[in-house]
Formats: C-alpha cells, sequence, structure tokens
C-alpha cells in the first residue's frame, strides 16, 4: 500500500505534465505552435486610433478630409467600418475580412487606385498593419 502511495501522485504528475507539451515554449527566435493561440483583444481606442493620429490624421481630419474620411478620434469608426471606398467597390473595413477591406490595400500598397497610405509618407511598419488586420478580423469592434 506504501507503494501507490508514492507510484500515483508521480504518475498524477507525469499525465498533467504530458498535458502541457503543446504549450508555446521556447525564445522569441525558436518557438513551437500552441493549438490554441492566446486571445488578445484589440481595441479601437487603445490600439488602432493611436495609428491613425500619429500616421493620419494630419491629413485626414475636418470637413475637408480626403475622400470625406475623416480619422480623427470619434469619427474614424463610422467613417470607416462598412462604408464604401470612393475609390473603389470594397467597403473601406468590411468587418471580420481584412482581405476586403480598402483600408489594408491601401496601407499595403495593392489598392486599385491612389497612392500608398499614408501618402508622401513612410509605409507604416507591418506589425501596425498586422493589428490593423488583427482587429478587422475580429469584427472591427468599436471599442
Amino acid at each position: 500500500m506504501s507503494k501507490f502511495r508514492f507510484v500515483l501522485p508521480c504518475l498524477a504528475l507525469v499525465m498533467l505534465l504530458a498535458g502541457g507539451c503543446n504549450q508555446t515554449v521556447g525564445t522569441a527566435s525558436q518557438t513551437t505552435t500552441n493549438p490554441v493561440p492566446p486571445v488578445t483583444v484589440v481595441r479601437l481606442s487603445a490600439d488602432i486610433q493611436p495609428i491613425f493620429n500619429t500616421n493620419c490624421v494630419v491629413c485626414h481630419q475636418g470637413s475637408s478630409a480626403p475622400g470625406g474620411m475623416s480619422l480623427e478620434s470619434g469619427k474614424a469608426y463610422g467613417n470607416l467600418v462598412n462604408q464604401p471606398s470612393t475609390e473603389s467597390s470594397l467597403n473601406r473595413v468590411t468587418p471580420g475580412s481584412p482581405d476586403s477591406s480598402y483600408l489594408v490595400n491601401k496601407l499595403e500598397g495593392t489598392q486599385t487606385s491612389g497612392g500608398r497610405m499614408p501618402l508622401n509618407g513612410n509605409p507604416l511598419p507591418s506589425s501596425q498593419i498586422e493589428l490593423i488586420k488583427r482587429w478587422i478580423s475580429t469584427g472591427a469592434p468599436n471599442n
């Protein structure tokens, strides 16, 4: 009976450790894939709007904003989400579908007309474009 008191907890520990083998392990340069990606909420107000404020609002503000598209805080959502582009048959942002969102085309330089945004500026870093795409992929919430 004393053997079982030792063996059972050890067996339970081995089974517990074996169940965690699919977790993310490693450094930034060497990471294994976790089958369940971590849930990270991308917020319009905290994550996306600061990108617009830094890179877009200099041109896209007020009543004279190009394409009538002010990207100022409090106006960006209403001017982007489910709104038709003035340069394309796509919506500016189609919730859940970054590949069908003209905003992404403009940021990546794959648009059918007009210049890559920000116009006459450096392209956004890929990390910021990916963040915008994640926001759109999760339904482009007004959060």
